[in-house]
């Protein structure tokens, strides 16, 4: 049986197809216009890279931050639910999970029974992490893989106090009228961030083994810092990308659902 979950979050849809617990295919589309197109257009990309139709899909749920806008799904179920089913299935030693994603930023414990623990949760405005780094990215006029690759040599890291990503990108762009060096800058902003995960994480439990998902998951940067602050290496989900688990998470929730 085919099971689907979509993930629609502030700045990207992701999709996931699964076949009894294995992952099938995965699409991530990055979206700036209507959140509802956005969420079918990356399900068909998902179904068409498994040789699927939308009917052959047997029970489909969505999850994340615009789920409800997610059209032809049998519910909606919370991130958190997802992203725990999701890693259970990929990494059962993990016991702390941090998703980081475009708008907010959450922590949660795993206990030793496989349940979820205590958590915490950011969705201010100062937690659109993702937001912020490509806010940079198109402040400082580079594609952000390229702003990544080059800020990992800083040695000088310039940090910006504000939080807001419209005050981030004006401090940055005064920066760079007064000299100073977009990689410098850019890693500034990488380590004030890994400093706003470390911080969110420490009003949990910090048990080993950790992970992170979400789309800053695979900023190395970022993970690099918060690695530095935390004392730690992150485990891994089997390969399998951290943009997409709160997606294959719901799929699994929906194979779940499909059989009670």
């Amino acid at each position: 049986m085919i099971y689907a979950g979509c993930d629609l979050g502030i700045v990207s849809a992701k999709a996931a197809i699964v076949e009894g617990s294995d992952l099938l295919a995965s699409e991530i589309l990055p979206y700036k216009g209507f959140p509802d197109q956005a969420a079918v257009q990356v399900m068909d990309m998902a179904l068409a890279k498994a040789g699927l139709s939308a009917e052959q899909v047997d029970h489909c749920l969505a999850t994340g931050f615009g789920g409800k806008a997610v059209p032809h799904t049998d519910g909606v179920v919370p991130d958190i639910i997802c992203l725990h089913k999701a890693v259970r299935q990929l990494n059962p030693g993990v016991r702390t999970v941090i998703n980081v994603g475009g708008h907010t930023f959450m922590a949660f414990n795993i206990t030793d029974s496989g349940t979820i623990g205590e958590s915490a949760v950011t969705d201010k405005c100062a937690a659109g992490i993702g937001m912020l780094i490509d806010v940079m990215a198109s402040a400082l006029e580079m594609p952000l893989d390229e702003l990544i690759r080059a800020s990992a040599e800083s040695d000088h890291p310039i940090y910006i106090n504000n939080q807001c990503p419209i005050f981030v990108e004006s401090e940055a762009i005064s920066l760079i009228n007064d000299g100073c060096d977009p990689f410098d800058i850019f890693a500034g902003i990488a380590s004030s961030v890994a400093a706003k995960i470390a911080g969110l994480v420490g009003r949990v439990d910090l048990n080993k083994e950790v992970v992170m998902v979400g789309g800053v998951a695979k900023n190395s940067i970022v993970v690099r810092n918060l690695e530095g602050k935390l004392g730690l290496r992150l485990a891994n989900l089997d390969g399998v990308d951290p943009q997409i688990v709160g997606a294959f998470g719901a799929a699994l929730m929906a194979k779940e659902r499909c059989h009670t």
